[in-house]
């Protein structure tokens, strides 16, 4: 009776083992990557659509248990979170977007593209229009928070904070320091206006147009 329930016992410890392990990847077939933009959003699911969960900065080291769609799944916080393989260097190989004036415009974006002539498009997140200043007080701003990107003009005249198109936006919908798609590459609102008041869903793209 002792033997049976010794083995009983056994094999219920065992079973618990198991359901209590995390579903991922072994440390031995997960891989190792680091963070090549200034900050990086850290999200819920493989899409832009999904939550933002958190952030990471550039140099910061991930654990890469999966892949979809071009998104890597990492651990989070314990958990599972997506973040996107373009700006995630594995293996010694770069993966993140370039500083040329090509590699930084949006990949994926089929429509309109925001110029000088135009003035507005609908872009991939909603109306896009331009603007023209001084940008030192927003680079001071975002400096404060913690962003180390440098401050530089790509050739076609869009104003870049690290891998990132500078924009302006409605901070409600589009929080300082999210990153959001445009017409252009990768945005970065680092700025607001009264023009977002009236209009939460449009971008301003800071240019030296």
């Amino acid at each position: 009776m002792k033997k049976r329930l010794v083995v009983v016992l056994g094999a219920a410890l065992s079973l618990t083992m198991c359901t209590a392990i995390p579903a991922f990847a072994s440390e031995a077939t997960a891989s190792r990557g680091t963070v090549t933009a200034s900050s990086l959003n850290v999200r819920a699911g493989a899409s832009t659509s999904n939550r933002i969960v958190g952030g990471l900065d550039e140099g910061d080291k991930v654990t890469i248990v999966g892949k979809t769609n071009g998104w890597y799944k990492i651990k989070y916080d314990g958990a599972a979170a997506y973040v996107a393989g373009n700006y995630i260097s594995t293996s010694g190989s770069s993966s993140s977007s370039s500083s040329s004036s090509a590699s930084t415009r949006s990949s994926s974006w089929n429509g309109a593209v925001l110029n000088r002539t135009n003035g507005t498009v609908t872009g991939p997140s909603g109306k896009e229009t331009y603007y023209n200043m001084d940008m030192s007080n927003i680079v001071r701003i975002m400096r404060a928070r913690g962003n180390k990107g440098k401050y530089w003009v790509r050739k076609d005249g869009v104003k870049m904070l690290g891998n990132y198109v500078m924009v302006a936006a409605n901070l409600n919908t589009h929080p300082r320091g999210s990153l959001v798609a445009t017409s252009l590459g990768t945005g970065i609102v680092c700025d607001t206006g009264g023009f977002a008041a009236h209009n939460p869903n449009q971008l301003d793209i800071a240019v030296t147009w």
